[in-house]
């Protein structure tokens, strides 16, 4: 199976974005993110990623796991590649400070289960 098409793959796409994100905003306040346009762009592309691997997971996987938000994980994909301008600094900051650290735990328990 092609590593793209690969569950246990994706889930650690996932992962990996979301301990990227934590690196990323460790330390900073929301005005220190707001103002660092490297900061912003990082975590933008981050939250893409996440989106991106949890499109391609099986659905049969998803099911097993309803307590994470699967339609807004890859609903959030679809905004940052077509409508980015609907997007602000507090909607990403959320999402980096609030949503993906809630995600991690579910995350690391699926690859436990693919293992």
């Amino acid at each position: 199976m092609a590593a793209s098409k690969n569950p246990r793959a994706r889930l650690l796409h996932i992962r990996d974005e979301i301990e990227g994100v934590a690196a990323i905003v460790r330390g900073l306040s929301f005005v220190q993110y707001q103002d660092s346009y490297l900061h912003r762009r990082a975590v933008e592309r981050a939250v893409q990623i996440v989106s991106e691997a949890a499109k391609a997971l099986p659905p049969d996987l998803i099911a097993k796991h309803p307590d994470a938000p699967w339609s807004a994980i890859v609903g959030i994909g679809n905004i940052l590649r077509h409508e980015y301008q609907r997007l602000d600094d507090n909607q990403l900051w959320e999402i980096a400070t609030v949503h993906l650290p809630k995600l991690q735990p579910i995350v690391a328990q699926m690859l436990t289960e693919q293992a």
